[in-house]
């Protein structure tokens, strides 16, 4: 019994932690709606904008901050105000594989320079690769 009040107590701060982060992530979403007007979402980063959509979509991958409880969400809203499968592919792979903002303040200190480098070459044709693949694919399953 004891264990199960320290399991309940466990999980209630946990849930505690993880909606403040996941109700900031989707006042932020809400908000590049307004800061972002459908008419700029639709015209850089929409289905007809082709490479350059996949490749901007890459770009604010790799240099978003935040975790999955701010970026899933954002994605999540720039989609719904008309990003194309493309960009929104090539941003949460590029956000995954090539993030610069944890690159430099964890990976680089700890792993060097040399290793560093290495991952991120190698990682960066995986956002647009996705960027491409991933279209026809969802076309599929719609």
């Amino acid at each position: 019994l004891a264990g199960m009040r320290y399991g309940v107590e466990t999980s209630a701060l946990l849930l505690r932690s993880v909606a403040r982060m996941l109700v900031l992530g989707m006042v932020l979403a809400g908000m590049t709606q307004v800061i972002l007007p459908q008419e700029v979402i639709t015209r850089w980063i929409g289905d007809e904008s082709g490479f350059t959509g996949i490749l901007i979509g890459a770009a604010v991958g790799m240099f978003i901050p935040g975790g999955p409880y701010v970026v899933i969400p954002l994605a999540a809203s720039i989609f719904l105000a008309g990003a194309g499968v493309g960009p929104v592919a090539a941003l949460i792979t590029a956000w995954n594989t090539i993030p610069f903002t944890r690159t430099v303040m964890w990976e680089l200190p700890f792993l060097g320079g040399a290793f560093t480098t290495s991952r991120m070459l190698v990682n960066l044709p995986f956002p647009i690769v996705a960027g491409i693949l991933t279209p026809p694919v969802y076309r599929l399953l719609v």
